[in-house]
């Protein structure tokens, strides 16, 4: 395969295809305001959203041609046994803080209002948490509740469709699985859960941060 002019490499999935280029850079816009608000003080902005450690994850690699971009891959919700988190992180300040809930099954929209319910008690400025389009995010349950939250300070925004990269907490995400949480996490479902809850305790410390360009 080498000979023939093709590599082994990790296929990437991508949304880009299916995206509106105007609404991708109004959201980007907007988060770029909403960043320059926060850094003057005048507000404080989270990110949101779920995501599944699981022992069964596939490992998407190919052979593919050597000198061209990686392939893309539908972005499709995996199956396996594991754990599901939801976060609420915030990177824009120095210590990066996160509070997370975590489920032995995925989070529905009533788990969602209780876990953002809880952090809106919290807050003791105006905050803004930014969300991507999932299900549970704009359930009838949910809107019932922003009213509430809005007048405890908290407002949500939505990125446009299709657009995981206007998210910063995918990057957490990115790191806690690709470089912080050890291979031997995976040995057992016991394993999993303490070495994940072991890793949200660090999330903000020195060596659990992340530096944005």
């Amino acid at each position: 395969m080498r000979r023939a002019g093709y590599s082994w490499k990790r296929m990437r999935r991508s949304l880009k295809a299916q995206r509106d280029p105007t609404a991708f850079a109004a959201g980007a816009h907007e988060l770029a305001q909403l960043q320059a608000a926060e850094a003057r003080g005048e507000l404080a902005l989270y990110y949101g959203d779920e995501v599944r450690f699981s022992r069964y994850a596939p490992v998407p690699y190919a052979w593919q041609v050597r000198g061209r971009p990686p392939v893309g891959l539908p972005a499709e919700r995996g199956a396996g046994g594991g754990y599901s988190l939801l976060g609420l992180w915030r990177p824009g300040v120095a210590y990066q803080p996160l509070q997370a809930w975590l489920s032995e099954t995925a989070f529905t929209a009533d788990l969602f209002v209780a876990a953002v319910d809880a952090f809106s008690l919290g807050l003791t400025q105006p905050t803004v948490l930014v969300l991507d389009n999932a299900s549970i995010h704009r359930a009838v349950l949910v809107r019932q509740h922003h009213a509430g939250w809005a007048a405890r300070g908290l407002r949500l925004v939505f990125l446009p469709p299709y657009a995981p990269e206007l998210n910063r907490i995918e990057i957490l995400w990115r790191f806690c699985k690709h470089y912080w949480l050890p291979p031997a996490a995976y040995r057992s479902a016991q394993t999993l859960r303490d070495q994940v809850a072991s890793l949200l305790r660090k999330i903000g410390t020195p060596h659990y941060r992340i530096t944005f360009g």
